[in-house]
């Protein structure tokens, strides 16, 4: 490798560094903005210790470490030189089919959103979690099961449970007697 390759592939390795330091920073600061915005909300609530603003809290100190491991691990991999990027000097198409199983994808949630206000969200939850898995690609019965139960289960256990979260239980009478059946069920022996 001559010395300009060498100094070409430091720089490029120095503007890694500064760029994935500053997608940390951003997360960062949209995160600090976000926790910031629970203080309007800080309000003592019966039977929960954390109040109002404790779940939301949770959730910002979660993002939080989750952009300090992302950052760790793109650190840890330009450090041991692995070549994780260099599809990114690639120049190829993508198929139409493609396309329309993105768009798929990025739409799912906001169909989940328009149907739980009106079944509830204790019966569109793993109704989105099992189309999520298939719209990815999951299509063995055992990994589709598994993935919904546990996922539920925590849900559950968290926001019904131990958060006392109040999730919409739906406005047609059927889906509300199952959202309050579900709920009931979850807090037993509570």
């Amino acid at each position: 490798m001559s010395q300009s390759d060498q100094a070409a592939h430091a720089e490029n390795t120095s503007s890694r560094y500064i760029r994935y330091l500053m997608e940390w920073c951003f997360w960062a600061v949209l995160i600090g903005i976000y926790y910031q915005q629970t203080t309007y909300f800080e309000n003592h609530i019966e039977n929960y210790d954390f109040g109002a603003a404790g779940w939301p809290r949770v959730i910002a100190i979660a993002a939080l470490l989750g952009a300090t491991f992302q950052l760790l691990l793109q650190v840890h991999t330009l450090r041991s030189g692995l070549p994780f990027e260099e599809t990114e000097r690639i120049n190829f198409s993508i198929p139409a089919r493609d396309w329309i199983h993105r768009i798929a994808i990025f739409c799912w949630p906001f169909v989940f959103l328009y149907f739980t206000p009106r079944i509830g969200a204790y019966v569109s939850l793993p109704l989105f979690i099992f189309g999520l898995l298939l719209l990815l690609g999951v299509r063995r019965l055992k990994p589709l099961v598994l993935v919904v139960a546990v996922v539920y289960g925590l849900m559950l256990i968290i926001f019904t449970r131990y958060f006392y979260v109040a999730l919409p239980v739906g406005a047609e009478g059927l889906f509300y007697n199952i959202n309050i059946a579900i709920i009931e069920f979850a807090r037993i022996g509570r």
